[in-house]
């Protein structure tokens, strides 16, 4: 399990463009980086599509790594 995502910032022509990172599911098992452009850095609209993407990318590994919790803590329940 990889968890991990961020924003930055590039800058083309004296203009700046925020992206949004994270892992995701891949084709057998494995994880990849997806990028995604969310608008000019200095944008309302684009500060406010970076926070629903941190939050809904958060939301989600939060529920993975609960699910993960839950498995593992049976596992070591079924030790003994």
């Amino acid at each position: 399990m990889q968890i991990g995502c961020g924003v930055y910032v590039t800058e083309v022509r004296n203009r700046r463009y925020a992206y949004f990172w994270h892992y995701e599911d891949a084709p057998g098992g494995r994880r990849r980086q997806r990028i995604e452009y969310m608008g000019p850095a200095d944008a309302d609209a684009t500060a406010s599509r970076l926070r629903r993407a941190a939050e809904d990318y958060l939301a989600k590994a939060a529920q993975a790594l609960e699910q993960e919790r839950r498995r593992l803590l049976t596992e070591i329940a079924a030790i003994r």
